[in-house]
Protein backbone atom coordinates (compact mmCIF):
# COMPACT_ATOMS: atom_id res chain seq x y z
CA UNK A 1 0.00 0.00 0.00
CA UNK A 2 1.33 3.44 -0.97
CA UNK A 3 0.78 6.69 0.95
CA UNK A 4 -0.73 8.90 -1.79
CA UNK A 5 0.11 12.12 0.09
CA UNK A 6 3.84 11.39 0.25
CA UNK A 7 6.29 12.81 -2.33
CA UNK A 8 7.99 10.15 -4.45
CA UNK A 9 10.37 12.41 -6.42
CA UNK A 10 9.39 11.13 -9.84
CA UNK A 11 10.99 7.77 -9.05
CA UNK A 12 9.62 4.54 -10.55
CA UNK A 13 7.50 2.34 -8.23
CA UNK A 14 10.32 -0.15 -7.59
CA UNK A 15 12.22 2.68 -5.89
CA UNK A 16 9.42 3.84 -3.60
CA UNK A 17 11.25 2.87 -0.41
CA UNK A 18 9.75 3.91 2.96
CA UNK A 19 12.35 5.34 5.35
CA UNK A 20 10.28 7.16 8.01
CA UNK A 21 6.79 6.81 9.46
CA UNK A 22 4.48 8.87 11.63
CA UNK A 23 3.59 5.90 13.85
CA UNK A 24 3.92 2.15 14.34
CA UNK A 25 0.38 1.83 12.98
CA UNK A 26 1.50 3.56 9.79
CA UNK A 27 4.43 1.15 9.49
CA UNK A 28 1.97 -1.73 9.65
CA UNK A 29 -0.25 -0.07 7.05
CA UNK A 30 2.40 0.97 4.54
CA UNK A 31 5.51 -1.15 5.24
CA UNK A 32 4.71 -4.53 6.75
CA UNK A 33 3.96 -6.64 9.80
CA UNK A 34 5.71 -5.99 13.12
CA UNK A 35 7.22 -9.30 14.22
CA UNK A 36 8.94 -8.16 17.44
CA UNK A 37 9.35 -4.92 19.31
CA UNK A 38 11.26 -3.28 22.13
CA UNK A 39 8.89 -1.30 24.34
CA UNK A 40 9.76 1.22 27.04
CA UNK A 41 8.16 -0.20 30.22
CA UNK A 42 7.55 3.24 31.74
CA UNK A 43 5.98 5.08 28.82
CA UNK A 44 4.76 2.19 26.69
CA UNK A 45 6.47 3.73 23.67
CA UNK A 46 7.71 1.31 21.03
CA UNK A 47 11.42 2.04 20.72
CA UNK A 48 12.35 -0.50 18.06
CA UNK A 49 10.47 -2.84 15.75
CA UNK A 50 11.45 -5.76 13.57
CA UNK A 51 9.27 -5.46 10.49
CA UNK A 52 8.55 -8.07 7.84
CA UNK A 53 8.06 -6.15 4.62
CA UNK A 54 4.80 -6.69 2.76
CA UNK A 55 6.56 -6.06 -0.57
CA UNK A 56 10.06 -7.61 -0.43
CA UNK A 57 11.86 -7.57 -3.77
CA UNK A 58 9.34 -5.14 -5.24
CA UNK A 59 8.61 -5.69 -8.93
CA UNK A 60 11.51 -4.28 -10.92
CA UNK A 61 10.80 -2.30 -14.08
CA UNK A 62 12.85 -3.49 -17.03
CA UNK A 63 13.54 0.10 -18.12
CA UNK A 64 15.12 1.19 -14.81
CA UNK A 65 18.93 1.08 -15.23
CA UNK A 66 19.58 0.05 -11.62
CA UNK A 67 17.91 -3.33 -12.12
CA UNK A 68 20.15 -4.08 -15.12
CA UNK A 69 23.36 -2.92 -13.44
CA UNK A 70 25.96 -4.88 -11.41
CA UNK A 71 24.36 -3.33 -8.30
CA UNK A 72 21.00 -5.02 -8.91
CA UNK A 73 21.40 -7.94 -6.50
CA UNK A 74 22.75 -5.93 -3.57
CA UNK A 75 20.26 -3.13 -4.31
CA UNK A 76 17.32 -5.51 -3.97
CA UNK A 77 18.61 -6.75 -0.62
CA UNK A 78 19.37 -3.27 0.69
CA UNK A 79 16.28 -1.41 -0.51
CA UNK A 80 13.65 -4.15 -0.28
CA UNK A 81 14.88 -6.37 2.53
CA UNK A 82 12.31 -8.86 3.81
CA UNK A 83 13.18 -7.98 7.41
CA UNK A 84 13.83 -4.38 8.42
CA UNK A 85 14.55 -2.63 11.72
CA UNK A 86 12.71 0.59 12.49
CA UNK A 87 13.49 2.67 15.59
CA UNK A 88 12.22 5.75 17.38
CA UNK A 89 14.29 8.80 16.57
CA UNK A 90 15.27 9.27 20.24
CA UNK A 91 16.08 5.65 21.06
CA UNK A 92 19.81 5.30 21.88
CA UNK A 93 19.76 1.49 22.04
CA UNK A 94 19.10 0.94 18.36
CA UNK A 95 22.29 -1.04 17.74
CA UNK A 96 21.49 -3.44 20.58
CA UNK A 97 17.95 -3.85 19.25
CA UNK A 98 19.29 -4.61 15.77
CA UNK A 99 21.49 -7.36 17.22
CA UNK A 100 18.69 -8.58 19.51
CA UNK A 101 16.45 -9.02 16.46
CA UNK A 102 19.07 -11.44 15.00
CA UNK A 103 19.73 -9.30 11.96
CA UNK A 104 22.84 -10.10 9.84
CA UNK A 105 26.10 -9.13 11.60
CA UNK A 106 27.28 -5.57 11.06
CA UNK A 107 30.61 -5.74 9.19
CA UNK A 108 33.71 -3.94 10.50
CA UNK A 109 33.81 -0.23 9.60
CA UNK A 110 30.04 -0.21 9.09
CA UNK A 111 27.49 1.92 10.94
CA UNK A 112 23.74 1.60 11.38
CA UNK A 113 22.50 4.66 9.54
CA UNK A 114 19.15 6.27 10.26
CA UNK A 115 18.32 6.77 6.59
CA UNK A 116 16.15 9.80 7.38
CA UNK A 117 18.12 12.44 9.25
CA UNK A 118 17.31 12.47 12.98
CA UNK A 119 17.98 16.15 13.62
CA UNK A 120 15.73 17.14 10.74
CA UNK A 121 12.92 14.98 12.11
CA UNK A 122 13.23 16.59 15.54
CA UNK A 123 13.19 20.06 13.98
CA UNK A 124 10.03 19.06 12.11
CA UNK A 125 8.33 18.54 15.45
CA UNK A 126 8.69 14.75 15.38
CA UNK A 127 6.37 14.49 12.39
CA UNK A 128 7.75 11.04 11.46
CA UNK A 129 9.55 9.70 14.56
CA UNK A 130 10.03 6.11 13.36
CA UNK A 131 13.06 5.67 11.12
CA UNK A 132 14.43 2.76 9.14
CA UNK A 133 17.99 1.61 9.82
CA UNK A 134 20.43 0.59 7.10
CA UNK A 135 24.05 -0.58 7.54
CA UNK A 136 26.44 1.63 5.56
CA UNK A 137 30.21 1.98 5.40
CA UNK A 138 31.93 4.59 7.56
CA UNK A 139 32.70 6.77 4.51
CA UNK A 140 29.01 6.81 3.52
CA UNK A 141 27.89 7.70 7.03
CA UNK A 142 30.45 10.51 7.26
CA UNK A 143 29.66 11.90 3.81
CA UNK A 144 25.89 11.82 4.33
CA UNK A 145 26.00 13.55 7.70
CA UNK A 146 28.60 16.19 6.79
CA UNK A 147 27.56 19.81 7.38
CA UNK A 148 28.15 20.44 3.66
CA UNK A 149 26.35 17.25 2.66
CA UNK A 150 22.69 16.69 1.87
CA UNK A 151 21.67 16.15 5.49
CA UNK A 152 23.54 19.24 6.62
CA UNK A 153 21.76 21.29 3.95
CA UNK A 154 18.41 19.87 5.03
CA UNK A 155 19.03 20.79 8.68
CA UNK A 156 20.13 24.30 7.71
CA UNK A 157 17.08 24.79 5.49
CA UNK A 158 14.67 23.75 8.26
CA UNK A 159 16.48 25.93 10.79
CA UNK A 160 16.18 28.93 8.45
CA UNK A 161 12.73 28.41 6.94
CA UNK A 162 10.88 26.23 9.41
CA UNK A 163 9.16 22.95 8.64
CA UNK A 164 5.93 22.92 6.62
CA UNK A 165 3.06 20.69 7.81
CA UNK A 166 3.37 17.05 6.74
CA UNK A 167 0.02 15.47 5.77
CA UNK A 168 1.77 12.29 4.70
CA UNK A 169 2.20 9.32 7.03
CA UNK A 170 5.30 7.95 5.28
CA UNK A 171 8.50 9.52 3.98
CA UNK A 172 9.91 7.79 0.91
CA UNK A 173 13.60 7.79 0.05
CA UNK A 174 14.78 10.53 -2.28
CA UNK A 175 17.79 10.03 -4.62
CA UNK A 176 20.25 10.96 -1.87
CA UNK A 177 18.68 8.48 0.56
CA UNK A 178 18.76 5.75 -2.10
CA UNK A 179 22.42 6.51 -2.80
CA UNK A 180 23.24 6.04 0.89
CA UNK A 181 21.21 2.84 1.10
CA UNK A 182 23.18 1.46 -1.85
CA UNK A 183 26.31 2.07 0.26
CA UNK A 184 27.59 4.83 -2.02
CA UNK A 185 28.91 8.05 -0.48
CA UNK A 186 26.56 10.91 -1.48
CA UNK A 187 29.38 13.46 -1.49
CA UNK A 188 29.31 17.03 -0.25
CA UNK A 189 28.38 20.44 -1.68
CA UNK A 190 27.42 19.39 -5.23
CA UNK A 191 26.64 15.84 -3.99
CA UNK A 192 28.64 14.23 -6.78
CA UNK A 193 27.88 10.73 -5.49
CA UNK A 194 24.15 11.38 -5.86
CA UNK A 195 24.68 13.03 -9.24
CA UNK A 196 26.54 10.02 -10.58
CA UNK A 197 24.22 7.41 -9.05
CA UNK A 198 20.79 8.83 -9.80
CA UNK A 199 21.19 8.04 -13.48
CA UNK A 200 20.47 4.48 -12.37
CA UNK A 201 17.13 5.47 -10.83
CA UNK A 202 15.22 7.02 -13.73
CA UNK A 203 14.19 5.35 -17.01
Amino acid sequence: MIDPAAPRFGLPPSLWVPIAAASIADIETYVGHVLRSVVDPASGRVNAALVESSSPGAAKETNVPLWKSPLASSAEQRLHALKQVWVHVDYPGYRQAYIQFAMPPIPPDYFLDHVQNRIAIRRRGYSHPYLRLCPVHRRVNTSGGHSFGGEGMEKEFIASHGAPPSPNKIIYADPMDLTKMLDIAPGTQVLDGVRDTQRLFYP
